[in-house]
């Protein structure tokens, strides 16, 4: 009797145990559910906050990636005697080009299919550095474009005959070897023979007397931007 007693305690205190317990899961989960949906929702949002500070995209970069490419310019020459030049180029997905000169803005035009062209730019006398800008649709501007120079010259070459002399007669050989001086990067022709220019400009070329009596002799220099000398020299030739 004294041993079902005993047991029948051992199960009522353990029943008490049990009941305790769950009276204190139960508060605990009221106060954690309180707690997640007052404190415990801005804590998670403070939190998510400074996880994507730390991993999300950069801002900069994402700038960076918006703003247009510099644009690229077709081939120019680098020397010209012509005022007026055309200008054209890519520009990719911008919507207009700003072009520059030394520094200073002349002239915008609108892009069509990528590409841009100033059909009329004018240069001024001696070095022209052109630059260009690329603008999209939301206003941002590439950095410049590779400078291109371009030199305005509208002189013609030195042109000096040294020898033979005007006038001069040559006989028994026709073959007249014909000197003189010129600037160091043109071109000299006589009768259409191309002479030997040295980097001191100094050149020479022989050239045949094609006919008994006189021969008219044209020489011609040609510079880096398309402008001309010419002189003549009146050779007579007896066999």
């Amino acid at each position: 009797m004294k041993r079902v007693n005993r047991v029948q305690r051992i199960a009522r205190h353990e029943e008490k145990a049990v009941v305790k317990r769950i009276f204190l899961l139960s508060v605990v989960s009221i106060a954690l559910i309180v707690f997640i949906f007052t404190i415990g929702i801005n804590l998670l949002g403070n939190f998510a906050d400074f996880l994507e500070s730390l991993f999300g995209p950069d801002d900069t970069s994402q700038n960076s990636e918006s703003a247009p490419v510099a644009p690229i310019i077709d081939t120019l020459p680098a020397s010209t005697n012509q005022e007026r030049i055309k200008v054209a180029g890519f520009s990719g997905s911008a919507t207009k080009v700003e072009i520059y000169l030394d520094v200073r803005k002349v002239d915008e035009v609108e892009t069509s299919d990528g590409r841009f062209e100033f059909s009329d730019f004018l240069l001024s006398q001696g070095e022209n550095k052109i630059s260009l800008k690329a603008i999209n649709n939301n206003g941002d501007s590439s950095d410049f474009s590779k400078v291109v120079t371009v030199v305005l010259d509208m002189e013609p070459p030195e042109l000096q005959i040294d020898s033979p002399n005007d006038g001069q007669h040559f006989s028994g050989d026709n073959r007249v070897k014909i000197t003189g001086k010129t600037e160091a990067v043109a071109q000299v022709f006589a009768q259409g023979f191309l002479a030997n220019v040295d980097a001191n400009g100094e050149f020479e070329v022989t050239i045949p007397l094609e006919v008994e009596g006189e021969n008219k002799i044209e020489i011609k220099a040609v510079d880096d931007a398309g402008n001309t000398e010419t002189k003549e020299l009146k050779l007579h030739f007896k066999k």
